[in-house]
């Protein structure tokens, strides 16, 4: 160990006397303690940001609970939707399903405790039904990602099959309002955000619900569905937009 620390001495005082000049024109005398300090301090230097000390990785500096819960999420809604005949609104309800059966699968094994988990970085630990959650939430937020690049790819899609001028001007916001035609944008952004707004207060609903005394298994596919028939606008589209899909 003293070998390499003072190998490293030794390259930062070259490095200090390549910026000030082989003659720094005096003398300099370190003590042991000064010496101890320096080392130290260069160590941290060398280290920089990349470094990452293993005991002081903890489940929170880490996604992996969210991981655990979006890759679930996502295999769920493959089998929902495995035949590729579907459209925004089936992803939608299979992505609220999915949330859903996952919340009421968390819940269900925190009744007698916290839950045990083995992960790759952080190893074995117990999760708190709070924490669990809050991965579940993070994974929903990874999953609502998705969704917004789905219809991005299917609004690309649609938009390719009609290169016309109009498509031109949309897609370079050149536009003038008298210049729209009456077809649809299939570049419009706040159809997105749209969706992804829906789904929040579909989250938002479904966690009202839970904790109603009434609450029955399966509503979040018809919280989602009262969401979708309540506006209009967006139906209207979303049919233009999965037109012959």
């Amino acid at each position: 160990m003293n070998t390499t620390q003072g190998n490293t001495t030794s390259k930062n005082m070259v490095e200090m006397q390549k910026h000030f000049g082989n003659d720094l024109g005096f003398d300099i005398e370190i003590s042991e303690s000064g010496i101890n300090l320096l080392r130290e301090k260069l160590g941290e230097f060398e280290r920089g940001s990349d470094y990452t000390n293993a005991r002081e990785v903890k489940i929170q500096n880490t996604n992996e609970i969210a991981w655990e819960h979006y890759t679930e999420m996502r295999d769920l809604s493959s089998l929902k939707l495995k035949d590729g005949n579907y459209n925004l609104e089936d992803v939608m309800k299979s992505m609220m399903d999915t949330y859903e059966t996952l919340y009421n699968k968390i819940v269900k094994v925190h009744e007698n405790g916290d839950r045990q988990v083995s992960y790759e970085l952080t190893g074995k630990r117990l999760l708190t039904l709070e924490e669990d959650l809050a991965g579940l939430d993070e994974a929903f937020n990874m999953r609502l990602a998705n969704l917004e690049g789905y219809i991005t790819c299917r609004q690309t899609n649609k938009a390719f099959e009609h290169p016309d001028s109009s498509w031109y001007f949309r897609r370079n916001n050149m536009q003038t309002k008298a210049m729209e035609p009456d077809d649809y944008n299939y570049l419009d952004k706040e159809y997105r955000n749209t969706a992804v707004s829906m789904m929040k207060q579909a989250r938002n609903d479904f966690w009202k619900l839970f904790n109603n005394q009434n609450y029955k298994k399966g509503v979040a596919i018809g919280v989602i569905s009262d969401i979708l028939n309540k506006n209009e606008d967006f139906m209207e589209k979303t049919q233009k937009l999965f037109l012959n899909k």
